[in-house]
């Protein structure tokens, strides 16, 4: 589990709240995960994650965390920006966890 300090740099690594938001809606898109399906994983309600994807100001930063972990988890990988880029998502290569492997 990442400290508050931790969850608060790798937030404030992206510019803005709508990069935020526009990346832990892409991570969900390519997973093909409903709202409800990533909420459930995250351990969340899905009006919590529609506000996230909304980019709503008054979100608490865990639970925008347990957003982000529960994409890691399945294998997906937040790519810092540059300054020739902004940032992005991809999928690894392999699962993060054996237990998510394919049976």
């Amino acid at each position: 589990m990442l400290t508050n300090w931790q969850i608060c740099s790798l937030l404030e690594s992206m510019d803005s709240t709508s990069e935020i938001m526009r990346a832990l809606r892409a991570g969900r898109a390519l997973l093909g995960l409903s709202q409800e399906e990533l909420a459930e994983l995250a351990g969340i309600s899905r009006q919590i994650v529609v506000r996230i994807e909304k980019g709503e100001s008054n979100v608490l930063v865990e639970a925008i965390e347990k957003v982000r972990m529960a994409l890691e988890s399945r294998g997906v990988a937040f790519i810092d920006a540059t300054r020739e880029h902004g940032p992005g998502v991809a999928m690894l290569r392999r699962p993060v966890s054996p237990d998510l492997a394919p049976q």
